[in-house]
């Protein structure tokens, strides 16, 4: 709705609601375990989240980071802008968007696109190429390449609908970006060793003080293969009974033009690629010792940043460079994305802090609803409750403070711990329906070219009832033998 004059009321409304959140929400009178710190983190984070949502990426960011600045969390506004741009994981995702633009400005994820098209496998069956891109994200997710999955798939995703016709208005185009992220959610806690899977058994080993310290890698890595498997048959039929995409345009009698031999800079872009997932994978399939060290050492973050910088430094024939750190940073650098995950992080970081009180209330509301259910009962609801908690608040803080509940009501209702805390690995990383969600669903709202806001809920709920359904009719009663 717009006045006479071209102001934008509908705009206005909303930047005004950010900003009262963001500045008066801590004059609300605390609850439950809240503190002062709570209340006016609590009030940032809701404000940047409507901002996110109904006005812009960029300012509601910047003004939330400030606004943190001025909490009893940092020492100023510039240690709280300090702490997002430190983030280990916004750097990652920094490196890895310049890297995907080795990718881009070569053609070859054109290149590639047609290949996997016209394959044999895949040429003239849609759904099989659909399936094939899905598990190229969680694959290479299961072995620590999770954002570079989703650039990389992403960029396959929009040069085949460039190639026959999909727009944005399109279900098929909509229904694979967040079925990459939803592939690549699951795929993060594929294995046994990632950092997820590890904090949150951790979680247990804390709760339990010690009785609960370690885990049986191969029974992990049984049940996550049965969880992968089938709830990827599943997310695929929920999409084709719910969804119903016309996939029409992918099948055979459609030209995607010809393939031709790869170019100097393409064939360079494959080698960077290679070498990504190499270099990615090979640190969590060496056995112990100096050299699985080093690599651990050196970490995924530099691995990027080096085959980055190392490609530049080759030449032409005539002496000018093949690929120029300018060029790479101009085309897969989308500052919206930056500024939103960084914030994301940094404000559900500190919204998980002791200091908030914000678990504390958090566990006081959903302790009642656990006392007194039948080990399957209680089992079903923490699945779904830590599913809920994920998507609106963020997946590594359900975990946190899911586990430690869990496991205060598991053994006087005679639940297995190591059971349910897998299952819990899996639904409390499935959250894609808010930005704050998790860096995941951080990306999907910044990606203003191809989903609305009313796409990433609606085709999220895909992916959320998938994990539900899995985790309750899998993940529970073939955990309970598995675990055993």
């Amino acid at each position: 709705m717009e006045t006479g004059k071209g102001v934008n009321t509908k705009y206005i409304i909303n930047s005004a609601i950010v900003v009262i959140l963001m500045f008066f929400f801590r004059f609300i009178p605390t609850f439950g375990s809240m503190t002062a710190l709570g209340m006016a983190v609590l009030g940032i984070f809701l404000g940047a989240l409507w901002g996110w949502i109904n006005c812009d990426m960029i300012w509601p960011s910047i003004l939330a980071i400030t606004m943190l600045g001025f909490t009893s969390q940092y020492e100023n506004v510039a240690a709280a802008f300090t702490a997002v741009i430190s983030n280990s994981i916004l750097q990652q995702i920094l490196w890895l968007l310049v890297f995907s633009a080795i990718l881009t400005v070569t053609g070859i994820s054109d290149q590639l696109a047609n290949r996997l098209v016209t394959s044999k496998m895949c040429k003239g069956r849609p759904w099989v190429l659909s399936v094939v891109i899905y598990l190229a994200s969680l694959i290479c997710s299961s072995f620590g390449a999770a954002f570079a999955a989703m650039l990389i798939c992403w960029d396959f995703i929009y040069t085949i609908c460039k190639q026959v016709g999909y727009t944005k208005h399109d279900t098929w185009p909509k229904m694979m970006i967040v079925g990459v992220v939803f592939a690549s959610c699951v795929g993060t806690v594929g294995m046994p060793f990632q950092a997820g899977v590890a904090a949150t058994f951790g979680y247990l080993s804390a709760a339990s003080e010690g009785l609960y310290a370690s885990y049986n890698y191969l029974q992990y890595l049984i049940f996550s293969l049965v969880m992968c498997v089938t709830s990827t048959a599943l997310y695929f039929l929920l999409c084709r009974l719910i969804l119903r995409p016309d996939v029409s345009n992918l099948k055979e009698s459609v030209s995607v033009g010809n393939v031709t031999a790869f170019s100097q800079r393409q064939k360079f872009a494959i080698g960077a690629l290679i070498a990504l997932i190499v270099l990615t994978i090979l640190p969590s399939c060496l056995p112990s010792g100096a050299f699985k060290s080093f690599l651990d050492q050196i970490g995924t973050t530099a691995f990027v940043l080096l085959i980055v910088g190392f490609i530049t430094v080759f030449r032409t024939k005539d002496g000018k460079p093949i690929f120029t750190f300018k060029e790479l940073a101009n085309a897969g650098i989308f500052w919206n994305m930056l500024f939103m995950v960084g914030t994301a992080i940094t404000v559900g970081t500190v919204l998980a802090t002791g200091d908030t009180g914000f678990t504390g209330t958090l566990m006081a509301l959903f302790t009642p609803l656990f006392a007194g259910k039948s080990p399957i009962l209680f089992a079903i609801v923490i699945c779904l409750v830590t599913l809920v908690l994920t998507n609106l608040i963020n997946n590594a803080v359900a975990g946190a403070i899911m586990v430690p509940v869990m496991y205060s009501f598991a053994a006087q209702i005679g639940v297995n711990p190591l059971m349910l805390t897998a299952v819990i690995c899996f639904v409390s990383d499935i959250g894609m329906m808010l930005p704050c969600a998790s860096p995941s669903g951080a990306m999907l709202y910044s990606n203003k070219e191809w989903l609305e806001t009313k796409d990433i809920v609606s085709y999220s709920l895909i992916g959320i009832l998938t994990m539900a359904i899995i985790a309750i009719c899998i993940g529970i009663p073939f955990g309970t033998i598995i675990f055993s």
